[in-house]
């Protein structure tokens, strides 16, 4: 049943993303979440999920999730998915490209009560680095 009900609320939020609804998007979130892999920089906390997010969303503006594959026992849940997007403003210090990418990742939630209390990511940062065709991308992840 909570498996069912987390799914739920992961559609709802992809939903919300690609609507441009960050506020909604980020309602699938507990206030203070702890969230691994992604930059250390953000803070903690949704509020770090929100600086995160938000600079996505301006240097993709078009971006777009599409969910591959959802995996869901008990009040864990696995989402496997695409990332769309066209490079419009500055990402990780990199100007502008108008390139399109197209960007692969994973993520954990582990759900309490309908909201993800906790959430490990991986995506294919350096792939999307080269598909912008930033300049020694390695630079920016260390």
């Amino acid at each position: 049943m909570s498996g069912n009900r987390n799914t739920q609320a992961l559609h709802q939020a992809i939903v919300c993303f690609n609507a441009k609804d960050l506020d909604g998007y980020l309602q699938m979130f507990h206030a203070s979440v702890l969230h691994h892999g992604f930059s250390r920089s953000i803070g903690p906390g949704v509020t770090g999920l929100r600086i995160f997010y938000r600079q996505m969303t301006q240097a993709f503006p078009d971006g777009r999730i599409e969910t591959d594959d959802v995996i869901a026992e008990g009040e864990k849940l696995a989402h496997r998915y695409t990332f769309y997007g066209t490079h419009r403003d500055e990402y990780l210090g990199f100007p502008p490209t108008m390139k399109r990418i197209m960007s692969a990742g994973q993520v954990i939630h582990h759900f309490k009560d309908g909201k993800s209390m906790e959430v490990w990511a991986s995506g294919d940062i350096l792939g999307l680095l080269v598909q912008i065709g930033a300049p020694n991308p390695l630079s920016r992840l260390r």
